[in-house]
């Protein structure tokens, strides 16, 4: 009987314990977070749609992780790819490490190892960059950093451009040099 009144003591001595510690433990900033009534919302595998001028869908990011903390600012992306789903023609996906939807301007700002690709059988590239700017309703993309651009195992570095995906056209910002290959 000893035995068994001495582990009922030893066992509401820890618990006892450890409730003292986890209120004493709790941050200033988590106890303000409790009052203000932030919350982080996280979303694995998230497919995200955006819509045109029409209401339809013209594009889908899909997103291995999206989180925020307030659904009315930024929507921060890891592991994303942007397609669009509308226009068959259009066959350029986007790649990056992380993004983020700033939801006032229509921009995502994606950052870290930003790839372009262009499908066609007619015309295929890739377009690489650390960091890149994009209106996905207009198909607009721009950068102010290094980009590499391969078209056909030739390879063009420049600094600075931006592009109309709809209308494959690019416009560069700096000057550029091209490593061609011989046929």
């Amino acid at each position: 009987m000893n035995n068994y009144f001495l582990k009922f003591g030893l066992l509401l001595f820890l618990a006892t314990g450890s409730i003292l510690i986890y209120f004493f433990t709790i941050s200033s900033e988590n106890i303000s977070e409790l009052k203000n009534g932030q919350r982080e919302y996280i979303l694995k595998n998230a497919n995200i749609y955006g819509s045109n001028n029409e209401g339809n869908f013209s594009y889908k990011i899909f997103s291995k992780k999206a989180k925020t903390n307030d659904i009315k600012k930024t929507i921060y992306l890891e592991q994303l790819q942007i397609e669009y789903i509308s226009i068959p023609e259009i066959d350029w996906v986007i790649q990056s490490d992380n993004g983020q939807i700033i939801s006032k301007t229509n921009v995502l700002a994606l950052s870290g190892n930003v790839i372009i690709e262009n499908k066609s059988e007619e015309s295929p590239s890739v377009i690489t960059t650390n960091y890149l700017e994009i209106n996905p309703n207009t198909m607009t993309i721009a950068t102010n950093r290094d980009v590499f651009i391969t078209v056909n195992s030739n390879t063009i570095q420049t600094k600075g451009f931006n592009a109309q995906l709809r209308e494959n056209k690019l416009n560069f910002s700096s000057n550029m040099a091209s490593n061609v290959s011989t046929p």
